[in-house]
């Protein structure tokens, strides 16, 4: 769907009557997600992506203002990642350091878990240690406790952490990847995995600038602004997001 219409959707269900209206509503946009793996990060393509997206938030604030509701919306800008270059002289098969031996896998490029065939977890993990280059790995027992992976049943018994701007492949699945000039799935303490937070509206301060805001911690600030109670297990703080709030 065009952009602009995605907007006057948004703009439709806001002038509902009051009882039919929605009080939440979203958008997605895509193209600099697109545009960034295509092209890279540092690409024309993503600064054409930038200024589209940009006429887009324009458009949405100007049908606000004619249906006199921007004064009474609360509007969150929030980016899922970020993105950094990518190579194809940066790939490590891991299939090639394997060889010989048998294993299901998951995931591609920045990340990667793999399961060996049964009785060969410790001889696996042993030769993958001994050739570590340009990457981490872990069993699911082992896994530094701050990136949160380790408890789900699913998630497979090796874990890969690679070098930033590297990527992993296994069984010539590569294709992909050889074309790609961008990605995300790092490390998010990465300044290139980070994206931005713009919040304005009658909930939030004005002209107040912050440092690094946790996008796990918007789903208690939208609970504290709709006045309704947040889940009890969940990752997200109040307490470090909430001061941006009048």
């Amino acid at each position: 769907m065009p952009y602009t219409e995605r907007a006057d959707h948004i703009i439709k269900w806001l002038t509902l009557p009051q009882k039919e209206r929605p009080h939440f509503l979203t958008l997605y946009f895509e193209a600099a997600d697109d545009y960034g793996h295509t092209y890279g990060p540092n690409s024309v393509g993503v600064d054409s992506a930038i200024v589209k997206l940009d006429s887009i938030v324009g458009y949405l604030y100007s049908n606000l203002e004619t249906i006199k509701m921007k004064d009474s919306v609360n509007v969150i800008i929030v980016a899922d990642h970020g993105m950094t270059e990518i190579s194809p002289d940066k790939i490590i098969d891991v299939s090639k350091i394997l060889t010989g031996y048998k294993f299901s896998n998951q995931d591609d490029g920045p990340f990667m878990t793999i399961t060996p065939e049964k009785g060969k977890l410790d001889e696996v993990y042993n030769i993958l240690r001994k050739n570590e280059n340009h990457f981490k790995v872990y069993k699911k027992s082992e896994l530094p406790s701050y990136y949160h992976y380790s408890e789900n049943s699913f998630i497979l018994l090796i874990i890969f952490v690679v070098d930033f701007g590297w990527s992993l492949t296994a069984n010539g699945k590569d294709k992909w990847l050889k074309k790609t000039k961008g990605n995300h799935g790092y490390d998010n303490n990465a300044l290139d995995m980070q994206g931005i937070f713009i919040a304005d509206g009658p909930a939030f301060k004005k002209d107040y600038k912050t440092g690094t805001i946790w996008n796990i911690d918007i789903y208690p600030l939208l609970c504290k602004i709709f006045k309704i109670q947040p889940h009890a297990n969940i990752d997200g703080k109040l307490e470090r997001i909430g001061f941006i709030l009048k």
